[in-house]
């Protein structure tokens, strides 16, 4: 195992873009709250380079339930656009949920104004399942699919504890053909495999 960095991290994943491939992760360089970074990844694929830059800082009111939190980075690739989704507000409330970053596709992802985020939550607490976050996505074997994965609990309260389960879903289009990430479905709901 190799450490990256020096600071304090969590929640490290992967993104790529135009500019070059990134590590994006949850941090504190320079500000007050738990907010979502990003750094070069060297050449190597298993270095950093270049400096850690703040993308999103948790300030709506939505991001802020208990604690402010931004974290869980995980890119989605969506519709020839670019996408983050991240977990916010403290995973002990059952106001966790998923937002989303958007990138504008030409300024250099490492700048914040790069990055429109969600006006609330994409993904949040319904049927049955609280704390719905910290999130990743997969695609069908056809690749007409994607999925996403994500935890929740099914204490009211919320929980980050060994209450939470993995749910899964598909994804669906909104008309403006942005990423639906619809509602939780009922922790009984069957689907179908992914299609092949």
């Amino acid at each position: 195992m190799r450490q990256l960095t020096s600071e304090w991290a969590i929640d490290a994943s992967t993104l790529r873009t135009s500019f070059g491939n990134y590590l994006v992760f949850s941090c504190f360089h320079g500000v007050t709250y738990q907010s979502l970074c990003i750094q070069a990844l060297g050449s190597d694929y298993t270095s950093l380079t270049g400096s850690i830059s703040v993308i999103s800082q948790p300030t709506a009111s939505w991001e802020t339930v208990s604690t402010p939190v931004n974290e869980g980075p995980a890119a989605l690739y969506w519709g020839g656009k670019t996408y983050l989704a991240f977990s916010a507000s403290y995973c002990w409330s059952a106001s966790y949920c998923l937002g989303l970053l958007t990138w504008d596709g030409v300024t250099n992802p490492t700048s914040a104004s790069a990055w429109t985020k969600s006006n609330g939550c994409v993904l949040s607490s319904a049927n049955g399942n609280y704390g719905t976050g910290h999130n990743s996505f997969f695609q069908s074997p056809d690749a007409l699919q994607t999925w996403i994965a994500y935890h929740a609990t099914s204490n009211s309260g919320g929980a980050c504890d060994d209450s939470r389960y993995t749910m899964i879903q598909l994804l669906g289009a909104h008309t403006d053909g942005s990423p639906n990430f619809g509602t939780p479905v009922d922790f009984s709901h069957a689907y179908s495999e992914p299609s092949s």
